[in-house]
């Protein structure tokens, strides 16, 4: 009993991972494959599905028609591989869907490389913001222990007060980097 549910819980977790959703024995047999084909080159499918279908379908004794198949993915591809999808996918930072790089979709490759640009943009700001914060956090700490230098000597109060000039120096130096970022790319204004 354990052992099969490790294995459905790999089967579930490889379809997931493939992005295959499962076959059902009625549309196996209902074998309207260039249908079938359409509705997984449009969702932005690989080829390879076929061999899953394929795997599928044979529990049924049904054998896939892969002409149809690939036919119903090409005109499924031609409509996912356009503009939209390869903005949203390198928006995303999700690398360029093989289908369409393979077919050669110009629109969907130039729109992919711009999203991607904006993607890591937005990465380059999320990792200053998260450098600022950390340095917020330093730069609260020491001063908190400023505040409270009732026990401190004279000669680790200046320690920490060079930190905590030096944390803030860095802090004003990675909050210009911000805004120049967002400046030169047109992203809305970060608020600290």
């Amino acid at each position: 009993m354990r052992h099969d549910i490790a294995k459905l819980g790999l089967c579930a977790a490889m379809a997931a991972l493939s992005g295959c959703a499962s076959i059902s024995e009625d549309a196996c047999r209902a074998g309207n494959w260039e249908d079938i084909g359409f509705k997984d080159g449009e969702a932005g499918r690989s080829r390879s599905r076929l061999a899953d279908i394929g795997e599928r379908c044979a529990e049924f004794g049904v054998t896939p028609d892969r002409l149809a198949y690939i036919r119903g993915l090409e005109m499924g591809l031609r409509r996912y591989c356009g503009p939209s999808a390869g903005y949203s996918d390198g928006r995303s930072g999700e690398r360029p869907n093989a289908e369409c790089e393979a077919g050669g979709y110009h629109d969907y490759l130039v729109a992919h490389a711009d999203g991607y640009d904006v993607y890591r943009v937005m990465q380059t700001r999320d990792e200053l913001v998260s450098d600022w914060r950390a340095r917020r956090k330093a730069w609260l700490n020491v001063t908190d222990r400023l505040d409270e230098a009732d026990g401190l000597s004279a000669k680790e109060v200046r320690r920490l007060e060079r930190k905590a000039i030096r944390l803030e120096r860095q802090m004003d130096d990675l909050r210009v980097e911000i805004r120049v970022l967002e400046e030169l790319n047109g992203l809305p204004r970060w608020t600290p």
